[in-house]
């Protein structure tokens, strides 16, 4: 091997020990991967070294990332981790399936890192409420997503990768690597992966420590809104054409001058109602129904005066009201708040966070009248309501400690659009033959576009470091190819075939694949694996989709370390150590090894 293979494999190398020791941030180890292969003249040319930057599949991966996101935002994952909570029960194996099912599939079409974030709450919840301990349910939470991962090709960035390296190599003969292409084998995986969980799993798993009684977590929004009495005072006016507050604004109107705060607007239309929040320029309109919450006498004086309707409602609305928009939090004064002496009118609390004050928690019991009048104390929390965005930006104040748990409190509304965008954006590519990365364009478009994400949202919802690892080790991929390294493994591969047969080459790949997943990370292994893939392919005469298949599955592998991103989330509200992940990682990445190399070798 020639001096600037001995660089190439020497970058690899010094690559890999910066991921795992994270001595240097890992985008900033990536992007330093091509300045090293060009300055050392291992790649000559300037677009090699920064082919990554143009890579179609660095833009579609971005482009899901978006898609995902609004997935999350528009309460598609809310609906499911909903049901789950309604259904949990008591039983451990039950709880376990239910919480791998639904990150399986949620992780087939979005990040599985953000599924895992947005369930992170539901089994601590189910925890609490169930008292099978968190470490019995998280780690099964954060696998059954890695195993969702392999049923699509938006389900990780290993398989747009390696289906971007097959469908524009010269090899392809006119076949490609589709969506559901990974789905025949994909689908089976994550089945024995559940099932080896429930079985055996489960009894490698710590007993840890059961969150009945810990108070770390915050109540439910319900749960909140209870303490304060809020359903109790919950009440719909009906605005008509008398009314004194028809055809004005919600500032016009001024209900808080009669001492009533609007919650949420229903407004009928030809094809359903729609719910919209109390914004101040919100001009009401005849047959609109205003949910509003105030005591018995200004509701009564509103009545009167502006000529409205009244309906007394059942308490269990306000579950109906959480699900159309409406969320409701309890927000603590902090220790250090600029707030503190100040009324909520000098404060311009509405027009500054977006969110009602419904009552006030002081010493113990709720103030609900006189609110824009009272000096906040230390110790003060508020009952507040309005939409989930507001929540999120309270949460984010530093004058601010939110006490609620709004992990489930996206506005669903928008889900069935968000996952007809998504059906939108996928069944082009396999009906029409149109190319994913801009079918994933349009579909991200259309989702900031019809609201199914806020703009801010979209740069928050890209994993850059994601990003940075794809452009930094592309290029270096491309380097090991050039500088016959490739050639050099797919040469051990061709003896191993020559003893064992194709099975053995697929469980080489699939094995150095999981290897670097779990050292570096997926999205970096799958750039490197991929010539290696094709050139063993190549040399033993199998088929190379299969070939980069195994790379992909490999890539998924990543259970057994605790810094791998799905497990790090859950290890501290799991009270997990790393050795946890050891034992029941290598299990479950020798099932899913079992049944991809099996599949493979009988295609």
């Amino acid at each position: 091997m020639e001096l600037h293979g001995w660089i190439a494999l020497a970058t690899l190398l010094v690559a890999t020990f910066l991921f795992i020791t994270r001595w240097i941030p890992r985008p900033m180890t990536a992007l330093a991967i091509p300045v090293v292969l060009f300055s050392t003249g291992v790649l000559d040319a300037g677009d090699d070294a920064l082919s990554g930057f143009g890579n179609h599949a660095l833009i579609a991966i971005a482009a899901i990332m978006v898609i995902g996101g609004a997935l999350q935002e528009s309460g598609v994952a809310t609906l499911m981790a909903r049901g789950i909570m309604r259904v949990g029960g008591n039983s451990e194996i039950r709880l376990v399936t239910l919480i791998m099912t639904a990150s399986a599939t949620l992780a087939a079409f979005m990040n599985n890192v953000a599924i895992v974030a947005i369930l992170l709450p539901v089994g601590v919840a189910l925890s609490r409420r169930s008292g099978v301990p968190a470490a019995r349910l998280l780690i099964p939470l954060s696998f059954g997503a890695v195993l969702g991962g392999t049923i699509t090709l938006i389900g990780t960035a290993p398989n747009f990768l390696v289906a971007s390296y097959f469908n524009e190599g010269p090899y392809a003969d006119g076949e490609t690597i589709g969506v559901l292409d990974f789905a025949p084998i994909g689908v089976p995986i994550t089945i024995v992966g559940l099932v080896v969980m429930i079985l055996v799993g489960r009894r490698l798993l710590p007993s840890g420590h059961t969150e009945a009684n810990d108070d770390r977590h915050g109540h439910s929004p319900e749960e909140a809104a209870a303490i304060y009495r809020l359903p109790e005072r919950l009440v719909e006016i009906g605005v008509n054409e008398t009314s004194g507050i028809n055809g004005k604004s919600i500032a016009e109107a001024d209900l808080r001058g009669y001492g009533v705060e609007a919650l949420l607007v229903r407004r009928p239309g030809a094809v359903g109602s729609t719910w919209l929040p109390p914004q101040p320029d919100l001009v009401l309109q005849p047959e609109d129904r205003v949910f509003v919450d105030g005591t018995d006498e200004a509701l009564w004086r509103l009545a009167e005066t502006e000529g409205v309707q009244m309906g007394l409602l059942d308490p269990r609305t306000l579950r109906s009201l959480l699900a159309k928009g409406l969320t409701v939090g309890e927000a603590a004064i902090a220790p250090h708040s600029d707030n503190l002496g100040h009324t909520l009118r000098e404060l311009r609390f509405r027009n500054r966070h977006g969110v009602n004050v419904l009552a006030l928690w002081r010493r113990n019991e709720a103030v609900h009248t006189g609110l824009s009048d009272i000096p906040l104390e230390l110790g003060d929390a508020l009952l507040v309501a309005g939409d989930a965005r507001s929540m999120r930006d309270l949460r984010e104040r530093r004058d601010f400690v939110l006490l609620t748990d709004h992990s489930q409190d996206e506005n669903v509304t928008r889900a069935p659009l968000a996952f007809a965008i998504l059906l939108g954006a996928i069944l082009p590519t396999f009906l029409f033959d149109f190319p994913l990365p801009i079918s994933a364009i349009g579909g991200a478009i259309l989702m900031v576009a019809t609201g199914c994400i806020a703009r801010r949202s979209v740069l928050k919802s890209i994993d850059w470091t994601v990003l940075c690892l794809v452009v930094g080790t592309l290029p270096l991929g491309a380097a090991l190819e050039k500088q016959g390294i490739a050639s050099a493994v797919a040469g051990w591969c061709l003896d191993l075939h020559e003893i064992f047969g194709p099975a053995a080459v697929h469980a080489a790949l699939l094995l150095l694949a999981g290897l670097m997943s779990n050292l570096s990370s997926n999205a970096a292994a799958a750039a490197i694996m991929c010539p290696v893939a094709v050139e063993a392919a190549r040399m033993v005469h199998i088929d190379p989709r299969d070939a980069l298949l195994a790379v992909a599955y490999g890539c998924s592998c990543n259970f057994v370390t605790p810094f791998a991103q799905c497990n790090v989330i859950v290890m501290g509200p799991g009270g997990y150590r790393a050795r946890d992940f050891i034992l029941v990682g290598l299990v479950m990445a020798a099932a899913v090894a079992a049944v991809a190399i099996t599949m493979l070798s009988l295609r």
